[in-house]
């Protein structure tokens, strides 16, 4: 099993590295090109890999462990919006007790894994990519060039583009908002990633304008 983080700024994601050292493969994707590569558009996400190189499951939500989170209370007294953040967070679809278990069965198993599928099977459960979202990636990609050898400010219309080619994609959208939401010399990124002045979106108001928790996600399919 490999990890790997995507973050234009790795210092952000070093300290996940470091606590998976030295028995656990851990990445930085600082271009999101495993986005572009498999099709990930939210975090967690994970494909499977078998031994020949062959992709034996598409890109689907992959939480291994249920959040202790998601069986407290929501809090009395809370400011409005922070309640509401965390009513839709608690709201997100949870298969990771039986996303947990498909690993496991395809470790012992294989191919003859019931998890495992099919070249034409993965094809039919991938998320078919438009016009709209190629030209999304294109502007992501452009952007971060951009980001990077002249400024974040020549990055930012090329990111208001992508999100608005393709508000599906997580990853666009939570990349540049915690760029613009994550304190000066903060050593985390910034998770509730609210209003700015910088992007018309923010997660709590994509999240609802989306369908809320339950639409966040590309459940897996384990029927």
């Amino acid at each position: 099993m490999v990890t790997v983080a995507l973050d234009i700024n790795p210092e952000h994601a070093k300290p996940w590295i470091a606590l998976a050292e030295p028995t656990h493969p851990s990445l930085i994707d600082t271009t999101h090109v495993t986005d572009e590569l498999f099709g990930f558009i939210n975090v967690p996400m994970a494909v499977w890999i078998d031994e020949n190189g062959m992709l034996v499951r598409p890109a689907e939500a992959a939480s291994i462990e249920r959040s202790p989170l998601r069986d407290r209370e929501v809090p009395t007294g809370l400011p409005p919006r922070i309640e509401q953040m965390y009513r839709e967070v608690k709201s997100i679809p949870d298969d990771s007790e039986e996303y947990r278990l498909a690993i496991l069965d395809w470790a012992r198993h294989g191919a003859a894994s019931k998890y495992a599928m099919t070249p034409e099977q993965v094809v039919a459960a991938s998320q078919p990519v438009s016009g709209s979202q190629s030209r999304a990636a294109a502007c992501f990609a452009l952007g971060e060039y951009l980001h990077r050898t002249v400024s974040h400010e020549a990055a930012v219309p090329w990111w208001r583009e992508a999100h608005a080619l393709y508000p599906e994609n997580w990853t666009y959208k939570r990349q540049a908002w915690t760029l613009v939401t994550t304190p000066e010399g903060a050593t985390e990124n910034d998770l509730m990633q609210g209003p700015n002045e910088v992007y018309t979106g923010n997660w709590l108001d994509d999240v609802i304008a989306a369908g809320g928790g339950g639409s966040y996600s590309v459940r897996p399919q384990l029927e």
